[in-house]
């Protein structure tokens, strides 16, 4: 391939991270929630308020993440690469988490509704319980991966490159992706067994938006770009009911403008509007699914007259129950405490949590009767017991990351989940970086940059198989651009990729 389509890395310095490392990125921020949780055990003897002491919680939480951040040597990737970032996520929701237990409470009360859900007493111990099952979870998956990467951290930081990817195989994947989902949503054509396929397609679309985005000249021009590319995939699945998908496509544009005007003023006005955003796209989303999951009517209305019937009824809405309605959505205590106490006073489920993981990975192309797999519907029923068949849930409920390792293996199963996890992800980041170095490794840093956003919120079937799917997908994209003559882009050759440094910031 020709120097003129290579890229041009920024020189990655070598940045250590041995056992000793390890251990004090662990060790101390573990001791920091300890003392934490210890106090926060004690206030709750002696009688002190439920939301003060899951106040208190949830701050040694924050600064435990904070802390392993602060020693995680992550250099030039110490905001966007997967560990960091999914520490200050962490350390962002637990402040959300804060606030909202000071103003709306523990919010158990909502639990006491499903009267199959057995809550015993104290309940606190089991909210305590909950917590520090996913604060040590986030701690290990962060320090694996971590630790796996090893010295080329800054290799895998998500936007650092991206301008040195060509233009070429982006604007490729983006036409590819938003002609496939006009195929599936507007002409109805079905894809089958390759829906998987098509899925994969749509995230790195998502993401080539974000690589075609940031070679445009000024910061406005890029964030305008992203915005406009982000238009027609948002409108091809605003009637889906999923704020998550519907809001994905315009993540480039959001971390372009935080990037590129990080002044106060307009950091300000983002968060402003951001709230505003997800206030009532919440609002939207359970207008969508009170019009068209629970009806016993039409279930195919279509965009329009959703978006009339959502414009009619907002006046009935206040802004304060679209804050409530994102408040308790982020909040993901009442998932844990759900989960552990499935756990504890019925059963660990370790088939129904990882028996599906060996069956998923198996293409539908090979396996055409495969069962559909509804880790979330399977939740809800737990939660109202009895035995209610898997067709008729509606919803789908979080179970949280680390508590569903926790219902599947107890102690051990967390443990070892979460190592395996963030070893697993190293490592296939780690293939992708040697398999093309371009734009298939650091789309794939985009993407799981952006899944630590709501990392707590992954079932535990689907984080494990997405590697192994993105995997595929990423040597797919490799050989399609190969054929193509795009080549994997490899680094411009005369341009040292590493010099060692001493020490790692």
């Amino acid at each position: 391939m020709s120097a003129q389509g290579a890229v041009a890395m920024p020189v990655v310095r070598e940045i250590p991270f041995d056992v000793r490392h390890l251990v004090r990125a662990l060790l101390l921020p573990g001791l920091a929630f300890g003392f934490f949780l210890a106090w926060a055990l004690l206030l709750e003897r002696v009688g002190v308020a439920d939301n003060l002491v899951l106040t208190v919680v949830h701050a040694g939480s924050a600064l435990a993440l904070w802390t392993c951040w602060r020693l995680g040597r992550w250099g030039r990737a110490r905001f966007d690469s997967f560990g960091a970032a999914l520490l200050l996520m962490g350390f962002a929701f637990r402040l959300l988490a804060m606030v909202d237990a000071l103003v709306y409470g523990t919010r158990l009360e909502e639990l006491y509704r499903y009267r199959a859900l057995p809550m015993p007493e104290p309940v606190m111990d089991i909210v305590l319980k909950g917590e520090m099952i996913t604060l040590l979870g986030m701690l290990l998956v962060a320090c694996t991966w971590r630790q796996v990467i090893g010295r080329q951290v800054e290799s895998f930081s998500a936007l650092g490159s991206a301008r040195q990817v060509p233009p070429r195989l982006p604007m490729l994947v983006y036409a590819a992706a938003l002609i496939a989902q006009v195929a599936d949503r507007v002409m109805d054509v079905g894809f089958g067994p390759f829906q998987q396929i098509l899925s994969l397609l749509s995230t790195f679309g998502v993401a080539a938006i974000y690589f075609i985005a940031v070679r445009k000249g000024s910061a406005m021009r890029q964030v305008v770009t992203a915005g406009v590319l982000a238009l027609p995939l948002f409108a091809l699945v605003v009637n889906s009911g999923m704020k998550e998908t519907m809001l994905f496509p315009f993540i480039p544009a959001a971390i372009l403008y935080w990037v590129r005007f990080n002044h106060v003023g307009a950091r300000a006005a983002a968060i402003v509007l951001g709230i505003a955003v997800l206030a009532t796209s919440q609002l939207y989303v359970h207008h969508v699914r009170a019009q068209t999951w629970r009806s016993t009517g039409d279930l195919d209305m279509s965009t329009g007259e959703l978006v009339r019937s959502f414009g009619s009824g907002l006046g009935e809405s206040s802004a304060a129950d679209g804050l409530d309605a994102i408040s308790s959505r982020v909040n993901q205590t009442q998932a844990h405490t759900t989960t552990v106490t499935l756990a504890d006073n019925r059963r660990h489920e370790p088939m129904a949590i990882f028996g599906a993981i060996p069956a998923s990975v198996i293409p539908r192309v090979l396996w055409p009767g495969k069962p559909i797999l509804q880790p979330g519907a399977q939740h809800t029923a737990r939660i109202l017991g009895g035995d209610i068949p898997i067709s008729q849930i509606r919803s789908a409920t979080a179970a949280g990351f680390f508590t569903e390792l926790y219902l599947g293996g107890w102690w051990f199963g967390m443990v070892l989940g979460s190592i395996g996890y963030g070893g697993l992800l190293a490592a296939t980041q780690k293939w992708a970086l040697r398999y093309d170095p371009g734009f298939g490794h650091q789309a794939y840093c985009f993407l799981v940059l952006y899944t630590t956003i709501r990392f707590d919120e992954n079932h535990v079937v689907y984080a494990y198989t997405s590697l192994l799917f993105s995997a595929v997908f990423l040597w797919m994209l490799g050989q399609a651009a190969r054929f193509m003559g795009l080549g994997t882009a490899p680094l411009a050759p005369g341009r040292p990729r590493h010099s060692s440094v001493s020490h790692g910031g």
